[in-house]
């Protein structure tokens, strides 16, 4: 008497599978975290990127010293003056468009009106106490800063398409990877020239990274380090995952069976 063997459905998972399933399942919700978590950093970093590309100052000059190092004998009562000037995205994009024939005339007039007659002392003031070589490095790094800003526009534009177009579908890849390190290089080395300038310049005013490069330079550390750990984090659990064995298998054992 033929002996009938029990056919399985290979529909069914077998209890390895059902395991090998639970397992992965786990490792997509420690992913889901993971992604939630670079989201959230990303909005954030986003958020500051615009307020400080478009609102906050990114440079802080500051000149100091007396009228009559200024005036000479023009003045009878010497006291302290005092010339501050921020400039921000926008100021280095459109100062060439305001008629200045320089930095120095810049600097002097960028607080008053062209047509002041004290803008035009403290103009003819700065250029007793500068050189042409001062007016020249001013003016080269403002062509550079106004390059820079011209840059940084395009890397958090590009940044901010993927973003949208990868992180809504819990992606990134390496193109998210690629804007990321775009703009993270331009952010920084706009502190790093804004620093270097301040450092060049010691001796005839103070020139400083203001709150809208330093924040971008911190949007740009925390961009970089939470990436880097999410990357980190996501290839470990994607090293855990298992292969669900296919059905078929379990319908060749049956046929091995039978036979």
């Amino acid at each position: 008497m033929a002996k009938r063997s029990k056919k399985k459905n290979p529909d069914v998972l077998s209890n390895q599978q059902r395991e090998i399933m639970r397992r992965n399942q786990a490792l997509d919700l420690e992913k889901g975290k993971w992604d939630k978590k670079l989201n959230i950093t990303v909005a954030v970093v986003v958020a500051v990127i615009v307020i400080s590309y478009l609102l906050l100052p990114l440079l802080s000059m500051n000149f100091t010293g007396s009228l009559s190092e200024f005036l000479g004998d023009l003045v009878t009562e010497d006291e302290t003056m005092s010339i501050g000037v921020d400039m921000s995205t926008f100021d280095f994009l459109f100062a060439m468009t305001k008629g200045y024939s320089n930095s120095i005339e810049y600097i002097a007039k960028a607080n008053a009106d062209s047509n002041d007659l004290s803008s035009e002392i403290i103009y003819n003031a700065f250029l007793t106490k500068v050189t042409q070589e001062d007016i020249n490095m001013l003016d080269r790094a403002y062509i550079f800063a106004f390059v820079l800003c011209i840059l940084l526009l395009v890397a958090i534009a590009l940044f901010v398409a993927v973003t949208v177009i990868k992180r809504s579908k819990k992606q990134d890849g390496i193109l998210f990877l690629a804007s990321v390190i775009i703009f993270s290089v331009i952010a920084i080395l706009q502190w790093l020239f804004f620093v270097a300038v301040g450092i060049a310049s010691a001796g005839r005013g103070q020139i400083q990274p203001h709150i809208g490069s330093y924040l971008l330079l911190a949007g740009a550390v925390t961009l970089c380090a939470v990436y880097g750990i999410y990357r980190s984090k996501v290839k470990k659990l994607e090293a855990q995952r298992a292969p669900i064995e296919n059905n078929q298998n379990y319908k060749d054992k049956e046929i091995k069976e039978e036979n």
